[in-house]
């Protein structure tokens, strides 16, 4: 495999690694874990008319230890994660969540279903990958100690200006050891 190849397989691992770490430390309720992800200059967003758009890394912060104060427990599941590169330190990807929260205050506030996509930009840093923005289109959200949200993600385009990637490799370059 060339040079090239080895990197993107890499970088898409890392990538990957860095958005199941924000997972894991979001049901760990560590906030300074899932901030530890992000840019300074990061955009959290998740509403998906952008209108509770946060900018930077310390209006992230007091976003997520305002939400994060009333979670007890939670668990995160995040799969069909797709990556687009946009050039060697920019990549976009695609994921699906689905998540349950428990809150203060169970049995009187209700347990948090939510299903969404992640639609997230990434990029490269003197420190390595890191996540510059971050939107949740909500599918589905019952539960929990807001009103339920349902269809949002059915406005949004389902993958803005994205055609399926050729993979790096080509049939002339593949030796038979790539998977394809």
């Amino acid at each position: 495999m060339t040079t090239a190849i080895v990197r993107e397989l890499a970088d898409r691992e890392a990538i990957r690694s860095l958005k199941f770490f924000y997972a894991r430390c979001a049901d760990a309720v560590d906030v300074d874990g899932m901030l530890s992800v992000f840019t300074d200059d990061c955009v959290v967003n998740f509403r998906a008319d952008r209108s509770d758009e946060r900018r930077g890394r310390e209006a992230a912060r007091d976003f997520f230890a305002t939400a994060q104060s009333v979670v007890v427990s939670s668990s995160h599941h995040l799969s069909n994660m797709d990556i687009v590169f946009h050039g060697l330190d920019r990549a976009a990807m695609h994921s699906v969540l689905y998540s349950w929260q428990r809150f203060t205050g169970y049995p009187d506030v209700a347990d948090r279903h939510r299903w969404a996509r992640y639609e997230d930009v990434f990029v490269r840093t003197a420190d390595g990958w890191r996540q510059s923005e971050l939107l949740c289109l909500v599918a589905g959200e019952i539960g929990g100690p807001t009103e339920p949200r349902l269809g949002e993600v059915l406005a949004a385009p389902t993958w803005p200006g994205r055609s399926w990637p050729a993979p790096t490799w080509t049939a002339a370059t593949w030796t038979g050891t790539e998977r394809p």
